[in-house]
């Protein structure tokens, strides 16, 4: 798209980048699962490493004027970070050769001294224009604001950032993480000082910021951004991705200029390229271009599949071992798990309570009867279609790659209700990267209205009694004492869930590890067909319930319709609603419906 004329000395830049790749070091399936045997039969395999580098050499050779950019989060996702970490992600990257990298908040989730380990043994930059390191001095001098790279004699600055909300979701040690747009625009506005007039914007603070940043930080040129897992295409979409814009997206600035913002997806399925046309004075007057699938068309490269083989060998055991089997599909897909009940959810939550039930006493039939989880801690599902419905435990390591213990917490009742109304605090329907603090559960039956006011939008909430020859489902009372197990993570306040860590009467560490708990859970329930059971409902502005059932008092609605429930690999959900007019037709029906829920 032409946005002015330009003059002599002008640069056309290819930029190629990826985003949220999360250690697919393999090729993936269709919906960046595992790739099986039959999926290589059928060329239905995507990405990885391999095809990455052929893509980008073979840009490499015929444009000398491209750079490789990544948005960051290429740390955690599957069995390959869980055993190997550090080593062979920055082993890997290394041959990839990034002309310059932002960091993730996932490359954070192991810790500060993980993250110093990658920066040492990385030969290119690690950007962050926004982190305050001056009580972590192991990190400092690793990374970097920015960097100036030339091409065609030209310097092109290329600033880093950092969504903020990492403090809240990883483990930050004592780093603060400054404003975006406060950070991107002091550091542009030094490079511009130094003669450096093409600014290129990369980071991982999620689509809207970079919109934001775009629109306001008035020396960028392009935006190249990640976190959100975005996809942007013009044209006709050429996989199960649905874009949410035209790619690029561009953004008119308050003085008339014109950026374009990308993302390319995640989990290395496409390598976005944007051609960006710069005149003398370092103004964009000319972009196109559009993610390209890395499908089979895509050659691997022969030296990055020799080098991932004795990385390999040690994940063999691992990767092999059957744990049972699934006759459905198991949602974990994150516009699922992080903005409604989705079955993975429940399953994990009901492996939980399991474990617990080891533990009777003459009182209580379980060391605790309720069990919530993040959404966000959720990373993958599990395709029934797949080697035929076997789960390994790659798959248990994939969809739960974070090796969290589970905890168990005890709450007053009316702290327990502050934290399901956390979980609905920034509750977007029209979220394209929905919050990971939305909470999936076993033992609850939560109903929200999203139309009223955060913190106000639990209508109602039950819990599965323990002290009780038969498990029903009673309303939480304020001061009542509940047991609720939970991962570690958010029984310490990650996810912003600070009403858990403040609140805290008691905090039990059991010490196991959650995916031995979901693996020994799995292999008992073996054959799996585990769906949804109206644990969590919404009401609509017509006090309509999107689930079974849902007797509660209906309040005053405005006329604004709220939303329809979104869906994920463009299946149908369909929800059977009752109006309030009908409500006592089915009061007994509601009885039985919230006791069946507590199996």
């Amino acid at each position: 798209t032409s946005t002015s004329s330009g003059g002599g000395d002008m640069l056309t830049l290819t930029i190629l980048h990826v985003n949220d790749v999360h250690a697919r070091f393999e090729q993936s399936n269709i919906y960046s699962g595992r790739c099986t045997p039959g999926d290589k039969e059928k060329n239905r395999c995507y990405g990885g490493f391999a095809r990455i580098r052929t893509a980008v050499e073979d840009h490499r050779a015929r444009l000398p004027n491209t750079l490789f950019l990544s948005g960051g989060d290429y740390f955690q996702g599957t069995v390959w970070y869980t055993i190997h970490r550090y080593k062979a992600m920055a082993h890997f990257l290394n041959i990839l050769d990034h002309d310059a990298m932002a960091l993730g908040n996932h490359e954070f989730d192991d810790g500060i001294p993980n993250l110093v380990h990658f920066l040492d043994n990385a030969t290119f930059p690690v950007l962050a224009s926004n982190i305050e390191d001056s009580r972590e001095p192991t990190i400092q001098g690793k990374y970097h604001k920015s960097v100036v790279v030339e091409r065609q004699g030209r310097k092109i600055g290329i600033v880093g950032y950092l969504t903020t909300e990492t403090l809240m979701i990883a483990n930050t040690g004592r780093l603060d993480i400054t404003d975006e747009i406060t950070a991107v625009r002091a550091e542009a506005r030094r490079l511009k000082a130094e003669g450096v007039n093409i600014i290129i914007g990369l980071g991982h603070a999620g689509y809207r910021k970079d919109i934001e940043l775009a629109e306001k930080v008035e020396e960028l040129d392009v935006v190249v951004g990640g976190h959100t897992n975005t996809f942007l295409y013009t044209g006709e979409d050429p996989s199960t991705e649905v874009s949410v814009d035209s790619y690029p997206t561009v953004v008119t600035q308050s003085s008339g200029r014109k950026v374009p913002v990308v993302q390319a997806y995640a989990f290395g399925k496409y390598l976005g390229r944007l051609d960006v046309t710069f005149n003398s004075e370092g103004e964009a007057v000319e972009w196109q271009g559009n993610p390209i699938i890395l499908d089979n068309s895509i050659e691997r490269d022969p030296f990055i599949l020799s080098e991932l083989v004795p990385w390999r060998k040690e994940l063999a055991s691992i990767i092999a071992e059957e744990i049972g089997k699934t006759y459905v599909f198991l949602d974990g897909n994150r516009l699922s798990c992080r903005m409604r009940e989705c079955n993975l959810g429940n399953l994990e939550t009901d492996a939980v309570i399991h474990m617990n039930t080891k533990f009777p006493d003459d009182m209580e039939w379980a060391r605790t009867s309720l069990a919530v989880m993040n959404g966000g801690g959720i990373r993958s599902s599990i395709d029934e279609r797949a080697s035929n419905g076997t789960i390994t435990m790659e798959d248990v390591l994939t969809v739960a790659p974070f090796q969290n213990t589970i905890d168990i917490v005890e709450l007053e009742g009316r702290h327990v209700k502050e934290m399901f109304e956390h979980s609905v605090v920034a509750y977007d329907p029209m979220a394209l990267d929905p919050a990971g603090h939305f909470l999936q559960v076993s033992g609850f039956v939560v109903v929200y209205d999203i139309n009223r006011p955060p913190g106000s939008r639990v209508v109602r909430l039950q819990a599965r009694c323990i002290s009780c020859r038969v498990p029903t489902m009673e309303d939480v009372q304020d001061s009542a004492i509940y047991k609720v197990a939970m991962p570690a993570f958010i029984a310490n306040g990650g996810d912003g869930f600070t009403v858990i860590s403040e609140n805290k009467i008691k905090h039990h560490l059991t010490g196991l590890l959650d995916t031995d708990v979901y693996s020994q859970y799995i292999q008992m329930l073996s054959p799996i067909y585990q769906g949804t059971e109206n644990r969590i409902l919404f009401i609509d502005s017509d006090g309509l319930c999107t689930g079974m059932l849902c007797l509660v008092p209906q309040p005053q609605r405005s006329p604004m319709k709220m939303f329809t429930t979104p869906q994920s690999d463009k299946q149908e959900n369909t929800a059977l609603t009752i109006t309030p007019i009908l409500s006592t037709l089915v009061f007994a029906l509601l009885v039985v419906s919230f006791s069946s829920i507590a199996h």
